[in-house]
């Protein structure tokens, strides 16, 4: 088996034998001394991976799952005084957390700015639910998507969302 390079003066490519390796020789066109490096070793040997740890496996479950729930109970039912998990605001209005939060990254999608804000104003009317509702999104990695916006952008949006409700 023979060694590939190419000079790096006059860059021909250059033929050496695998006993060349390590060493110098001349370059047969513009006879610089060039570095022949050595031929890579095969790799025979398995490399070991760390078993899994079923009780991290299953801590890592239950956090999804009580994410899951807990994501789920911002957004159901809860009773007959309100239509939703939508809290009332002073006006006796019913604001629906997901809806809006849903609004605002298809509105950021679609760069419509004066829906975002609009958005922003409602949800600061019930800060803290939304605080919560999208820190729960956050981290719920079954939640399902919004808009098909990719994953790395939702998270974005999401905490542009949190910065701006402070």
């Amino acid at each position: 088996m023979t060694i590939e390079l190419h000079c790096p003066i006059c860059r021909k490519l250059i033929k050496a034998p695998d006993n060349a390796g390590g060493k110098q020789g001349k370059c047969p066109a513009c006879q610089n001394l060039v570095y022949v490096p050595k031929p890579p070793e095969p790799d025979d040997e398995e490399i070991r991976i760390a078993p899994l740890d079923e009780t991290d496996e299953e801590r890592d479950q239950k956090l999804r799952e009580e994410a899951a729930t807990y994501l789920a109970s911002l957004s159901r039912d809860v009773g007959p005084t309100t239509e939703r998990n939508a809290p009332a605001t002073p006006a006796g209005e019913v604001v629906e957390v997901p809806e809006l939060v849903e609004r605002y990254v298809l509105a950021m999608r679609d760069s419509k700015l004066d829906v975002v804000e609009e958005t922003i104003k409602e949800l600061r009317r019930v800060k803290q639910k939304a605080r919560d509702y999208v820190q729960a999104r956050m981290v719920d990695q079954m939640a399902p998507p919004l808009g098909n916006v990719p994953a790395p952008l939702l998270k974005g949006f999401l905490k542009s969302l949190l910065e701006r409700l402070k």
